[in-house]
């Protein structure tokens, strides 16, 4: 039982994100990806993660309220897909390795009656973290995991289309490298099956070859996991998300950065102990944002995740 709820606990946390006119609309590199909120795994266990993530934005806000500014840009949408490999060294150190493809991230005009749309897509932003079980005490059910990650673009180069240089709300990719560092912390109760876990993070862009560096953002995330019936689990999260404004060439932006808070509604089932599908539903209840930004009014995410005991497959092997 214990470990079904640490199994589910751990995939269901872990998912969890005209050129700047009033809009930092589409967030750059892997949003909310599959392994953000993973701790470590057991010595030689491989898991697989596969995800896709659906954002929507349509209103303007600048500071704590709505904006009505007049704007051609009347909303924006992407969606995700991306997988996740992570695989246990040693009983303490996990490395992840991450994936991401934009199938799109759309920004739709609207000139009296005429509406049309802008489309980017093509690979995200990939990257490679190490997390460390630095306090492991099974007999209290507590957990402390510390890392640091190192993230990478595939092309430092733009994405053009048609001929046409997109602007930067929609290029898949920062075309910079980053780094990351974090720490998770979780207690299980296994008496009335419940789990609680606090996330923080940091991660800073470097420039890209434009000297345009995206700010640095922190995360801060509290989740409470518990089971409602066999096979099926449920997790509510609060999460806060600083974004420190960009910076470019000569100075900072003022319609890129801000704070926002969110509720998230995660769901899910297991079957067989094998596969785990998982969804949720993510809903920003507070927003602070620098100058006149497009924000979200929603996100929706699918993951299926799959863990692999490579021990027991080396085992079966030598048998036959």
């Amino acid at each position: 039982m214990r470990t079904k709820i640490v199994v589910l606990g751990l995939i269901l946390s872990s998912l969890f994100i005209s050129e700047h006119s009033f809009a930092q609309c589409c967030s750059m590199g892997s949003p909310a990806g599959a392994s953000t909120y993973v701790g470590v795994l057991a010595k030689n266990h491989l898991r697989f993660i596969a995800f896709y993530r659906h954002n929507y934005l349509d209103t303007y806000f600048q500071s704590t309220k709505p904006s009505q500014v007049p704007t051609f840009l009347k909303k924006s949408f992407f969606n995700f897909a991306g997988i996740t490999l992570s695989y246990g060294i040693t009983k303490r150190l996990t490395v992840d390795a991450d994936l991401g493809y934009f199938i799109n991230k759309t920004q739709v005009f609207k000139v009296g009656d005429v509406e049309s749309r802008s489309r980017g897509f093509g690979l995200s932003n990939g990257s490679v973290t190490l997390k460390y079980g630095a306090y492991i005490k099974p007999q209290k059910q507590m957990e402390l995991t510390v890392g640091a990650g190192f993230k990478f673009p595939f092309s430092t180069k733009p994405l053009y289309v048609d001929g046409t240089r997109l602007v930067i709300d929609l290029q898949p990719s920062s075309n910079a490298f980053g780094v990351s560092g974090h720490a998770i912390f979780s207690k299980d109760f296994p008496a009335i099956t419940l789990r609680l876990m606090s996330v923080n993070k940091y991660e800073y862009n470097f420039s890209n070859p434009d000297d345009y560096r995206f700010g640095s953002t922190i995360t801060n995330a509290v989740f409470l996991s518990k089971k409602i019936v066999k096979n099926l689990f449920g997790v509510l999260q609060v999460r806060n998300e600083y974004r420190f404004k960009d910076y470019g060439k000569t100075e900072y932006e003022e319609n890129t950065g801000g704070e926002v808070m969110i509720l998230s509604a995660q769901v899910s089932y297991s079957i067989l102990g094998k596969w785990h599908i998982t969804g949720l539903f993510d809903y920003p209840f507070y927003k602070n944002e620098n100058g006149k930004q497009l924000t979200s009014k929603y996100s929706f995410a699918f993951s299926l995740t799959r863990d692999l005991n490579l021990n027991n497959i080396s085992k079966k092997t030598k048998h036959e």
